[in-house]
């Protein structure tokens, strides 16, 4: 027996129970993983409420990013063996595994290996910011390494925000980061923002303005949508990208039609399991690349603070407080 989190009500994370569950062996396809570290993503408080894109089927499992050990692999499994520390990816539907507990089964198509010297803590953290962040701006943005392109970032200070800020930086280009208060300007200066504005003090679009010379962002990285959207759209230069993957503001809103059509400006989406994990062409490139920068130390997850295994709940809600800067991780 291991203990999982489970909810049998939507709700928030007052829902959430400690349960005891048998640790069955791995179907085909599946390994077993006792986890060491579990990432938390705002995607969860969406699912447990019942407002994500997937809706849970009751009682439910929750949780898909983390890091442990292998204990066994099921039949058909290869390139994962016994023992070899992986992480966990989101290579699955969030209905069908959850990763939080003590020994969770997942698909070994779902597990990257851990690089020497890693932390299972930095490793359960790296792969839903810093993939979205390379899906977005590479594979969806059109950044190019080195062709001084201009990049936005609202939602700055979560964990994929400060992941797009380092890839920014990695490849070459000027980063924006909008942040609501000033009290986050320090940490994503810290975190490798060239630029920071201040939302509720600044008057954005003229700021970017201002940043940029007139010219205007070439990409941004949209994890609000509603208002900001349209504000985005007045603000890129002509034939900007606008990469919306999220939606925080929980209104989706009217297209600014006026602003795409005037000034060329794309907008398109990206999910990170749809939209590259599910995808071999798209996942390749972009595992390579990660890992390369992962090993190296160029791309480290910026972790907030860690909650152990029993203060899930505490976890959870300290995440929908929007007090934290990067990533919150628990520890099994």
């Amino acid at each position: 027996m291991a203990e999982i989190v489970q909810f049998a009500a939507l709700g928030g994370p007052e829902v959430l129970d400690l349960v005891e569950a048998p640790a069955t062996p791995p179907k085909a396809g599946e390994v077993q993983v006792a986890m060491r570290a579990i990432g938390l993503n705002r995607a969860e408080l969406l699912f447990m409420a019942g407002s994500y894109l997937i809706a849970p089927v009751l009682p439910s499992r929750l949780g898909f990013e983390g890091a442990g050990d292998v204990l066994a692999v099921g039949p058909g499994v290869s390139g994962v063996a016994i023992g070899d520390r992986v992480s966990i990816t989101p290579a699955f539907k969030q209905d069908a595994y959850g990763v939080l507990g003590e020994v969770i089964n997942v698909p070994a198509t779902a597990t990257e290996p851990i690089p020497v010297d890693v932390s299972y803590r930095d490793a359960a953290a790296f792969w839903m910011a810093f993939g979205t962040a390379y899906g977005v701006l590479v594979q969806c943005g059109g950044l190019i390494r080195g062709a001084g392109q201009t990049v936005l970032v609202n939602a700055a200070s979560s964990s994929v925000g400060l992941a797009l800020l380092q890839v920014a930086r990695a490849l070459g280009s000027t980063s924006i980061a909008l942040t609501r208060t000033a009290a986050k300007v320090g940490r994503l200066n810290a975190a490798g923002a060239d630029h920071v504005i201040v939302t509720q003090d600044e008057d954005v679009v003229a700021r970017i303005a201002e940043i940029t010379g007139g010219k205007g962002f070439d990409i941004a990285c949209d994890a609000v949508v509603g208002d900001d959207l349209a504000r985005l759209a007045e603000a890129g230069t002509r034939d900007a990208t606008i990469v919306v993957y999220g939606l925080l503001s929980g209104n989706t809103g009217a297209l600014p039609f006026g602003a795409l059509v005037s000034r060329g400006i794309r907008v398109t989406g990206f999910h990170f399991a749809w939209s590259m994990l599910d995808l071999p062409e798209r996942r390749r490139p972009a595992v390579a690349h990660l890992l390369e920068g992962l090993s190296s130390g160029a791309y480290r997850p910026v972790i907030d603070r860690v909650f152990p295994f029993v203060r899930i709940r505490d976890a959870y809600e300290t995440m929908a407080a929007n007090e934290h800067v990067g990533k919150i991780v628990i520890d099994v």
